[in-house]
Protein backbone atom coordinates (compact mmCIF):
# COMPACT_ATOMS: atom_id res chain seq x y z
CA UNK A 1 0.00 0.00 0.00
CA UNK A 2 1.47 3.36 -1.02
CA UNK A 3 2.45 5.96 1.55
CA UNK A 4 3.08 9.64 0.76
CA UNK A 5 4.71 11.85 3.37
CA UNK A 6 3.86 15.54 3.30
CA UNK A 7 5.09 18.53 5.27
CA UNK A 8 4.21 18.10 8.93
CA UNK A 9 0.74 19.57 9.53
CA UNK A 10 -0.33 18.44 13.01
CA UNK A 11 -3.41 20.67 12.77
CA UNK A 12 -4.74 18.85 9.68
CA UNK A 13 -7.73 16.65 10.51
CA UNK A 14 -9.17 13.79 8.54
CA UNK A 15 -12.27 15.89 7.83
CA UNK A 16 -10.16 18.75 6.48
CA UNK A 17 -8.14 16.37 4.32
CA UNK A 18 -11.33 14.81 2.97
CA UNK A 19 -12.69 18.26 2.11
CA UNK A 20 -9.46 19.18 0.28
CA UNK A 21 -9.72 15.99 -1.78
CA UNK A 22 -13.41 16.68 -2.43
CA UNK A 23 -12.69 20.18 -3.74
CA UNK A 24 -9.79 19.02 -5.90
CA UNK A 25 -11.65 16.13 -7.54
CA UNK A 26 -15.07 17.83 -7.70
CA UNK A 27 -16.84 17.08 -10.96
CA UNK A 28 -14.47 14.22 -11.75
CA UNK A 29 -14.77 11.79 -8.83
CA UNK A 30 -16.82 11.46 -5.66
CA UNK A 31 -15.17 11.59 -2.24
CA UNK A 32 -17.10 9.68 0.41
CA UNK A 33 -16.68 8.47 3.97
CA UNK A 34 -15.12 5.03 4.17
CA UNK A 35 -16.85 2.45 6.31
CA UNK A 36 -14.21 0.52 8.14
CA UNK A 37 -11.38 0.99 10.59
CA UNK A 38 -8.40 1.24 8.25
CA UNK A 39 -9.17 4.24 6.02
CA UNK A 40 -10.82 7.63 6.51
CA UNK A 41 -12.42 8.26 3.11
CA UNK A 42 -12.50 6.96 -0.44
CA UNK A 43 -12.14 8.66 -3.82
CA UNK A 44 -14.64 6.90 -6.08
CA UNK A 45 -14.52 6.77 -9.87
CA UNK A 46 -17.22 4.09 -10.21
CA UNK A 47 -18.33 0.94 -8.30
CA UNK A 48 -15.27 -0.92 -9.57
CA UNK A 49 -12.62 1.76 -9.06
CA UNK A 50 -11.79 3.68 -5.91
CA UNK A 51 -8.85 4.64 -3.74
CA UNK A 52 -9.26 4.52 0.03
CA UNK A 53 -7.20 7.12 1.93
CA UNK A 54 -6.11 7.52 5.55
CA UNK A 55 -4.43 10.55 7.09
CA UNK A 56 -1.84 9.46 9.65
CA UNK A 57 -0.31 11.86 12.15
CA UNK A 58 2.63 11.10 14.42
CA UNK A 59 4.68 13.40 16.62
CA UNK A 60 6.85 14.68 13.79
CA UNK A 61 5.24 13.34 10.64
CA UNK A 62 2.13 13.71 8.51
CA UNK A 63 1.41 11.18 5.79
CA UNK A 64 -1.30 9.66 3.66
CA UNK A 65 -1.72 5.90 3.31
CA UNK A 66 -3.88 4.81 0.38
CA UNK A 67 -4.79 1.77 -1.66
CA UNK A 68 -6.90 0.95 -4.68
CA UNK A 69 -10.20 -0.76 -3.91
CA UNK A 70 -13.55 -1.47 -5.44
CA UNK A 71 -16.21 0.66 -3.76
CA UNK A 72 -18.76 -2.14 -3.54
CA UNK A 73 -18.14 -5.72 -2.41
CA UNK A 74 -19.83 -7.22 -5.47
CA UNK A 75 -17.68 -5.05 -7.74
CA UNK A 76 -14.55 -6.15 -5.92
CA UNK A 77 -15.45 -9.78 -6.41
CA UNK A 78 -16.10 -9.24 -10.11
CA UNK A 79 -12.89 -7.26 -10.67
CA UNK A 80 -10.56 -9.36 -8.52
CA UNK A 81 -7.20 -10.19 -9.98
CA UNK A 82 -4.86 -8.49 -12.39
CA UNK A 83 -7.45 -6.63 -14.45
CA UNK A 84 -8.93 -4.98 -11.37
CA UNK A 85 -5.49 -3.89 -10.21
CA UNK A 86 -4.65 -2.37 -13.59
CA UNK A 87 -7.90 -0.39 -13.61
CA UNK A 88 -7.29 0.99 -10.10
CA UNK A 89 -3.62 1.86 -10.70
CA UNK A 90 -4.48 4.91 -12.82
CA UNK A 91 -6.59 6.45 -10.06
CA UNK A 92 -3.99 5.54 -7.44
CA UNK A 93 -1.39 7.40 -9.52
CA UNK A 94 -3.69 10.45 -9.71
CA UNK A 95 -4.10 10.43 -5.93
CA UNK A 96 -0.32 10.21 -5.44
CA UNK A 97 0.29 13.10 -7.83
CA UNK A 98 -2.31 15.25 -6.07
CA UNK A 99 -0.75 14.59 -2.65
CA UNK A 100 2.74 15.38 -3.94
CA UNK A 101 1.78 18.61 -5.72
CA UNK A 102 -1.03 20.17 -3.66
CA UNK A 103 0.09 23.46 -2.08
CA UNK A 104 -2.00 22.65 1.02
CA UNK A 105 0.28 19.70 1.75
CA UNK A 106 3.61 21.50 1.35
Amino acid sequence: MPVSKIAHHPELTREQAQELFRKHFEGKYKVEDFRGPYRDFIVVKNPFVGVAVKLEQTGKETKFVYSGQARRLWAGLLSAGGIGMLIRNKLTTEIKQYIQTAPEFK
